[in-house]
């Protein structure tokens, strides 16, 4: 089992300014999105990982390039770590503290090589731009078991495409969070209608 099995979908925050990242989390989690992400550059990220890791939600650090933030996730109670690449080190170090690693990977030879490290499972990433669905499902042909995470310019329209084509679970940024804190109802309430709508189309 990965942890990307407990659902199709996986929110990505990263917001560029301070805000109320937690009010995020919490209306995606309440809208039936499962799995959870911060990236370690959104200001008061690991702040927002903590309280939803004390709250029982399944939660992760996105953008992870170092050890010293793959320690600074597990401190914060981050059940896995994604990355922008495959990065041995930080795969390794993910493995001793218990986190799960999620590499990013765009080739065949970097997604064995992440393997081999000791992942189960890759980001496939900038996924869009790579070809989009057609691209995971010719991966799909010498991987069929590798869970895989497109990610990487996905539209919430475009969810059900990428599932179809042998994605396990699939990441949507922007599109889906915004790309500031939100900071009024109003701004809560399209997080929670565009993960509303996603939701409905990946259940049919």
């Amino acid at each position: 089992m990965t942890i990307l099995e407990q659902g199709p979908v996986l929110a990505i925050v990263r917001y560029r300014k301070g805000g109320n990242v937690w009010a995020a989390l919490e209306v995606l989690a309440d809208a039936g999105i499962s799995l959870l992400e911060v990236t370690v550059d959104t200001p008061g990220g690991l702040d927002a990982v903590r309280t939803a890791a004390e709250a029982g939600r399944t939660i992760g650090v996105g953008t992870v390039t170092t050890t010293d933030q793959v320690l600074a996730s597990r401190d914060a109670g981050a059940s896995f770590v994604v990355s922008p690449a495959c990065l041995p080190d930080v795969i390794e170090t993910a493995l001793d503290v218990g986190v799960e690693p999620i590499p990013g990977v765009l080739s065949a030879t970097e997604l064995v090589t992440a393997l081999r490290t000791g992942a189960n499972v890759v980001k496939v990433f900038p996924a869009a731009p790579a070809g989009g669905p057609s691209y995971i499902r010719a991966m799909r042909g010498p991987f069929p078991d590798v869970p895989m995470l497109p990610t990487g310019g996905i539209e919430p329209q475009e969810v059900p495409g990428y599932l179809d084509a042998g994605a396990t679970c699939v990441g949507l940024g922007s599109t889906l969070v915004g790309a500031d804190a939100p900071a009024t109802a109003s701004d809560i309430e399209g997080i929670a209608s565009r993960a509303a709508t996603v939701m409905a189309m990946v259940r049919g």
